[in-house]
């Protein structure tokens, strides 16, 4: 989601961009004409043209899904699952959780969630019947192999340093201790580690470029660049489902390409977040969208661990020269929304005052002396963006708004690949990100505890690698607990402990948008507004065409 590591297979050695993320409701598909929705301030985050999904399904067709990116492969312990690698995950892998209709984590290919009095013990019990497209069963022996596999993996593992350890109870229970009370423990398996996949394909050197789920399709072919199709599941679990023969996805990195290719039907469905594009499906009524608006920060990082961000003075100034409400009219007016922490509106954690500076260049100017004054040396750094064209523009926009401070910026334009493994590995000083607020907090942990921040130019997690006690605090205290004044309480706290150190430069809330064909259904969204983007997609077996 990547560098000096291992590979275990001929491809670049793949990594986590996105993870932790909790899945869409499962709600049924159907055929029929369009409708308006809006969505109250409680309701908060989805809108747009959507199907109405009424009717009962038709079966059968193939879709073409457009895809902003290509995946380096599909395993859910060592894949680099960014937003388009949880598309095809989904078709595949089935995950263990899923999101019920009001947004809230309900078991999926687990059957029940039971810990223990204290919540160090967690028994996992999966449905019984269910097998893998190989035919093997999905029992315990199997769930085992995906747990130890994610537990042993440099990408996923962050995620997993509460878990000590797991012990078969009977054919169909995983037993898992922790080392701290955890009471949110089933949240860990809303994003990459809750998929599950064969054991054969764990075991097999090439496996992630051969996948194999228990998921509504089958892996027919994958042509890297190109095309990734998979077909109908005929012993899938879900009776009834999928409704589609067929689904093939396409990485069109381009947005406005995708968007032509949905208008003139080479595509059937596409996913963006391009302003431009954006403004473009809002404008074409013959279309269907859906669109999520308060999801992912889009912010800057700063390396703590290197100069000059190792100085809190360049972090303050950066802080205070970045106008972000200008970014936003400039690059996507109308389309973003402002942020200024980890959280979102309407999410656990959010608080209006986060303690984070509002825009004064006469005081980042001041910083700025301070900092060459305290130093000795100028404040200049290498901000390292998105290499495509849609990013330029804003590249040099935030480039023009910390030099009018009096920093001296070099622009380096990096493919997104190599920009989240020069992330991951604190090989950079400043530099483009999306993540943070998943509809549960507890899925956003492993980005900002000081648990996961990596020594040297190992693996982090915590890619800006700052952390403090009262971060920790907060986010142990609302992992520890359900009852959600309490964790309100905490994650605001610890969202605020964030912004205290100053190691991200908030820029705003992106605008996630599925648009497709009328004749696309089954897309839509649980009641807190996820559609879902990121993280396993248990709708993709509703889908049909209609």
């Amino acid at each position: 989601m990547h560098q000096p590591v291992p590979h275990r297979s001929r491809r670049r050695a793949p990594w986590l961009l996105v993870a932790v993320a909790v899945s869409m409701s499962v709600l049924a598909a159907a055929c029929g004409s369009t409708k308006s929705s809006t969505t109250s301030s409680t309701e908060a985050i989805a809108k747009g043209n959507l199907p109405d999904d009424t009717a009962t399904p038709v079966d059968g067709g193939q879709l073409v899904w457009g895809l902003e990116a290509e995946t380096d492969g599909l395993s859910p312990s060592t894949g680099r699952l960014a937003v388009s690698g949880h598309m095809l995950a989904s078709a595949i892998f089935d995950p263990l959780v899923t999101l019920d209709a009001d947004g809230k984590i309900v078991p999926y290919l687990a059957e029940s969630f039971t810990p223990n009095a204290d919540n160090t013990q967690w028994a996992i019990k999966l449905h019984s019947g269910i097998t893998f497209h190989d035919g093997e069963p999905l029992d315990a022996n199997a769930l085992l192999r995906n747990l130890q596999a994610a537990k042993q993996s440099i990408i996923t593992r962050g995620a997993m340093l509460w878990v000590s350890s797991f012990t078969i109870t009977d054919p169909l229970t995983v037993t898992v201790t922790t080392t701290q009370p955890w009471a949110t423990f089933p949240s860990l398996f809303t994003g990459q580690v809750g998929y599950i996949a064969a054991p054969k394909q764990i075991d097999d050197y090439y496996g992630a470029d051969h996948p194999i789920g228990t998921g509504p399709f089958v892996f027919k072919d994958w042509v890297k660049n190109d095309h990734f199709t998979a077909t109908k599941n005929p012993n899938y679990w879900r009776k009834g489902l999928p409704h589609l023969d067929q689904i093939t996805f396409k990485p069109v990195p381009d947005a406005q390409q995708r968007l032509e290719e949905l208008n003139n039907g080479s595509l059937d469905a596409i996913q963006t977040l391009t302003p431009a594009s954006i403004k473009g499906l809002r404008n074409t009524p013959s279309l269907n969208r859906l669109e999520y608006t308060r999801g992912e920060a889009s912010f800057v990082p700063l390396n703590t661990t290197k100069p000059p961000f190792d100085n809190i003075l360049a972090r303050q100034a950066m802080a205070y020269a970045t106008n972000a409400a200008a970014y936003i009219a400039t690059y996507a007016p109308g389309v973003y929304l402002p942020t200024k922490g980890v959280y979102a509106e309407g999410n656990i954690g959010y608080v209006a005052d986060t303690g984070y500076p509002s825009f004064d260049l006469d005081k980042a100017k001041s910083l700025v002396a301070q900092y060459t004054a305290a130093t000795g040396k100028p404040l200049e750094f290498t901000y390292s963006g998105t290499a495509n064209i849609d990013d330029a523009g804003k590249n040099q926009l935030l480039k023009d708004m910390w030099e009018a401070a009096g920093m001296k910026v070099t622009l380096a334009a990096v493919a997104q690949s190599d920009q989240v493994v020069q992330a991951v590995l604190g090989q950079y000083q400043a530099t483009d990100f999306r993540l943070f607020n998943q509809p549960d907090p507890d899925g956003d942990w492993v980005w900002i505890s000081s648990e996961t921040i990596g020594k040297g130019n190992t693996l982090s997690l915590n890619i800006a690698r700052y952390g403090s006690p009262d971060i920790d605090a907060g986010l142990t205290g609302g992992r520890s607990t359900t009852d959600a004044a309490a964790r309100q309480t905490d994650y605001a706290n610890a969202n605020k402990a964030v912004n205290a150190g100053l190691p991200y430069i908030w820029l705003a809330r992106v605008d996630w948008v599925i648009a497709a064909s009328p004749r696309v259904h089954g897309y839509t969204q649980a009641r807190n507004g996820s559609i879902q983007t990121l993280g396993p997609k248990s709708w993709i077996a509703d889908l049909s065409l209609g």
